[in-house]
C-alpha cells in the first residue's frame, strides 16, 4: 500500500513554465511538492514566486519519477501518494496559432507527461492543452493520448472550458483532461460567470470580466514610463482581488515606441483591428487588437505586439498582460522583459512569452477545485474505513480491496 506523507492533498507540477497552473492550485488548496520546467528563464519566476518548493530545471525527457520524488524530499521506495500531477505538454505544435508542423518533437512530450503519471501513480492527473490536440493528424494523435492514459489504468473525461467562464478577463479556451486512478472521475467545474445577455440572474452566474474591469485601477503609464505604485482605489472585485497581498505593482513597463507608430495605433478604436484603419494608411503589422473596455480580450499569446492598451496608444506592460491572465499583482515574472527574434531562436523565454504560455491562475483554481472536493472526500473515506479495519483486527475488509495497486504497477 502507497503510503501519505502529507495531510494536505499534494500536487507535482510538469511543464510548469511560470506558474499559472501552480498558483491556481495551490489557491484551491494543493500542496505543490515539486515543479518541472525546461527553460531556466520560467525557473527564475518559479522560485521568486514559490520560494519552499523545489524546482528542477530539466527536460522531462532526462527525468524519471523517482527523481522527482527525490528532488521533493521523499524516498521512492516507501511509494508515497501523490495525490495529483498536473500539466501542460509544450502546444506551440499544434496550436490553432501555430504552423501545426507534425515533426515538432515537442509533440511528444505528452508521451512523457504519460510515462510520469504511469510512474508515480497519482490519484488523479490534470492534462492541459490547446483544443487544436483533439484535430491533429485528423484526430489521431488525441485519441493515441486517450488510448495510452485508458492502458495506464486511468478513468478520464477530456473537455473544452472557457477560461472566461471562471472570472478570467479573456476569451482563452482550452483542452482539459481529468483522470482519475480510481473511483469516478471529478467533473469539470461549472461556469460561474456568463455574458450579460444571457439570463445571469436566472442560473445564478457573475457577469463576464470585462478588460476594464481588469485593467482600470491600474497607473495609465505612457510610452517609455513605468508605474509601480498604485495611484487609484480598486473599484471592481476583480481589482480587489489583483491587488490582495500586493504592496508594489511589478512588471508595469511600457515599452517605448516612436511617434509614428503610436499615431498609428491611434487609428484602432476601442475592440477594433487594424482592419478599422482605412486600407490606404495600413502598415505592415496588420494583426493587432485593442483590448474593449467593455469586453473580454482575444486569446493572450506570447507576442505583446498583438495587442493595444483599451484607451492608450501603446502595447500592454507585462502587468497588464498578466492582469488578463489572472495572476495576481504581488506575482513578479523574472527575466528580460521582451525578446526579439535572435533572441526567441536562442532559447530565451522572456516575462512576455511567460505570460502568454501561462495557464490562467484563476482557471486552474476552478479545476483544481473540483479535484479537491474528491480528494477530501475519498480521504475521509479512507479514514474511516481504515479505523474500522483497526477496530475489527486482521479481518479482510472488502470496503479497503479499491486501495490494492493495479495488477503489475508497483
Amino acid at each position: 500500500m502507497r503510503t501519505r506523507e502529507f495531510a494536505t492533498p499534494t500536487c507535482i507540477e510538469l511543464f510548469a513554465g511560470a506558474g499559472g497552473m501552480m498558483l491556481g492550485l495551490e489557491m484551491a488548496g494543493f500542496k505543490t511538492l515539486v515543479a518541472n520546467e525546461v527553460h531556466p528563464h520560467p525557473c527564475l519566476t518559479l522560485k521568486r514566486n514559490f520560494p519552499n518548493v523545489p524546482v528542477v530545471n530539466a527536460s522531462i525527457r532526462d527525468l524519471t519519477g523517482a527523481d522527482l520524488l527525490r528532488a521533493a524530499g521523499l524516498d521512492p521506495r516507501r511509494q508515497p501518494e501523490i495525490d495529483l500531477i498536473a500539466g501542460g505538454p509544450p502546444c506551440q505544435g499544434y496550436s490553432t496559432a501555430g504552423m501545426k508542423d507534425v515533426d515538432d518533437p515537442r509533440n511528444t512530450l505528452i508521451g512523457d507527461f504519460i510515462r510520469i503519471v504511469r510512474e508515480l501513480r497519482p490519484r488523479y492527473f490534470i492534462l492541459e492543452n490547446v483544443t487544436g490536440l483533439q484535430s491533429l493528424h485528423n484526430g489521431r494523435l488525441f485519441e493515441n493520448v486517450l488510448e495510452e492514459l485508458a492502458a495506464s489504468g486511468y478513468s478520464f473525461r477530456p473537455k473544452t472550458v472557457f477560461a472566461a467562464d471562471y472570472g478570467v478577463p479573456q476569451m482563452r479556451r482550452r483542452l482539459i483532461v481529468i483522470g482519475a486512478r480510481q473511483g469516478a472521475v471529478p467533473d469539470h467545474p461549472a461556469a460561474t460567470y456568463g455574458n450579460k445577455d444571457g439570463g445571469l440572474f436566472e442560473r445564478g452566474l457573475t457577469p463576464y470580466t470585462t478588460c476594464g474591469d481588469a485593467l482600470g485601477d491600474l497607473p495609465a503609464i505612457d510610452s517609455g514610463e513605468e508605474g509601480f505604485t498604485y495611484t487609484a482605489r480598486p473599484s471592481t472585485n476583480y481589482q480587489r482581488r489583483m491587488r490582495d497581498g500586493a504592496k508594489t505593482i511589478f512588471n508595469h513597463e511600457a515599452s517605448r515606441h516612436r511617434q509614428a507608430t503610436m499615431d498609428y495605433y491611434g487609428l484602432v478604436p476601442a475592440g477594433g483591428t487594424c482592419l478599422d484603419i482605412p486600407k490606404a494608411l495600413r502598415n505592415g503589422k496588420q494583426g493587432i487588437q485593442r483590448w474593449p473596455l467593455n469586453g473580454l480580450a482575444r486569446t493572450i499569446t506570447t507576442e505583446p505586439t498583438d495587442f493595444l492598451h483599451p484607451t492608450l496608444n501603446r502595447i500592454p506592460t507585462v502587468r497588464e498582460l498578466a492582469r488578463i491572465q489572472s495572476f495576481p499583482d504581488r506575482y513578479e515574472f523574472m527575466g528580460q522583459r521582451t525578446t526579439g527574434n535572435k533572441m526567441r531562436r536562442l532559447g530565451y523565454c522572456s516575462q512576455t512569452q511567460q505570460v502568454g504560455n501561462a495557464v490562467p491562475p484563476m482557471m486552474a483554481e476552478a479545476i483544481g477545485a473540483a479535484v479537491m472536493r474528491f480528494c477530501l472526500s475519498s480521504n475521509s473515506q479512507l479514514s474511516s474505513a481504515a479505523e474500522r479495519k483497526r477496530r475489527r483486527g486482521p479481518v479482510q475488509d472488502a470496503a479497503l480491496s479499491w486501495l490494492r495497486p493495479l495488477p503489475g504497477t508497483p
